[in-house]
């Protein structure tokens, strides 16, 4: 028999929401998909439970692991409820097997799987979009474009975006031949930004002073844009890194700052969400919480098991219900 104390408890980061938050959700959620759609982009819905074995598509085992899984009876196969939407919507994308570019916005629940002792379960509600292309001429335009028009949507005025780009971070590691099945625990270091445990990895994996340096020159940028650029630039032209991500970077800040978003700084080792990105990547939080708002950046998928040309997107995601009890407090 369950008691009543059981009765009345939910898992924890599992919760059930009521007015006057649940009446805010609804209203925003529909004021963004209207939004959204009145720029082109379709709405489109994503189912929440998927087969283990097949979740996330050839993109991304990451999140099968990250996801709750549980026996379906009929089929005797492994389900998954989904963690994320995005490769979702780039599996539904990929159906239309289209060269031409495409825009889907999305609304849904996901929940995530605990990644270590001191974390909690997270189910939270998302709104987001979505750009799949074949050229990127006007793709971040329509990106960052709509990411302004959702800060205005959101009345969103206390945050600080950072921005990155995963393939100029992974350029770095190959000019500095680092293997790449240590890169993920590597990357998890840099994010960490903990100088003793890089000097200690580096150590153990047998890296000398130069790629200590160097490493921890690029966990030192970070903060305002116009300066630190400039160091970023010095570590690329040192390594020789390819120009056009470099330029790819100054470009996407342009934009940004065209759509008149404040508060930019460059970060090259945040690494929002799951690590399908391989491109842009950009973080919106509170400053004083550092609750992550919104996450979004560039990525590659498959066609097909036989079409393994990659098809490239773009896009982001907002955590509803974090950024609406920020609003009520």
């Amino acid at each position: 028999l369950i008691g009543m104390s059981d009765f009345w408890n939910l898992p924890d980061g599992v919760e059930e929401i009521v007015p006057p938050l649940s009446t805010n959700l609804e209203k925003t959620k529909t004021d963004l998909l209207d939004y959204f759609q009145s720029k082109g982009f379709d709405l489109i819905f994503t189912p929440l439970v998927e087969y283990s074995d097949s979740i996330g598509g050839l993109a991304n085992e990451e999140l099968s692991r990250s996801s709750f899984q549980f026996s379906d009876t009929n089929s005797e196969r492994s389900l998954a409820l989904r963690p994320d939407i995005s490769q979702q919507v780039a599996r539904i994308d990929r159906r239309f097997l289209t060269e031409r570019n495409k825009k889907y916005c999305y609304y849904g629940e996901v929940t995530k799987k605990p990644l270590g002792s001191f974390t909690k379960a997270i189910s939270t509600m998302k709104v987001g979009l979505e750009i799949f292309y074949d050229s990127e001429t006007g793709v971040k335009e329509d990106i960052f474009n709509a990411l302004s028009g959702t800060l205005k949507k959101l009345g969103l005025k206390d945050y600080v975006l950072t921005i990155g780009d995963i393939s100029i971070l992974d350029e770095i590691l190959d000019k500095l031949r680092f293997p790449s099945d240590k890169r993920n625990k590597l990357k998890g270091i840099l994010s960490s930004r903990s100088k003793s445990d890089l000097s200690e990895f580096l150590r153990q994996e047998g890296k000398g002073l130069r790629t200590f340096t160097i490493l921890s020159n690029l966990l030192d940028i970070i903060g305002d844009y116009e300066q630190e650029f400039r160091n970023l630039n010095l570590i690329c032209k040192e390594l020789k890194i390819d120009p056009k991500k470099v330029k790819s970077i100054k470009q996407s800040f342009d934009i940004l700052k065209n759509n008149k978003i404040k508060n930019v700084l460059i970060d090259m080792v945040d690494f929002p969400g799951y690590s399908y990105h391989s491109g842009i990547v950009f973080s919106i939080f509170q400053p004083k919480t550092g609750v992550p708002l919104i996450n979004g950046g560039q990525y590659k998928t498959p066609f097909s098991k036989a079409n393994k040309k990659e098809r490239k997107g773009m896009g982001f995601d907002i955590d509803l219900i974090s950024i609406l009890k920020l609003q009520i407090k």
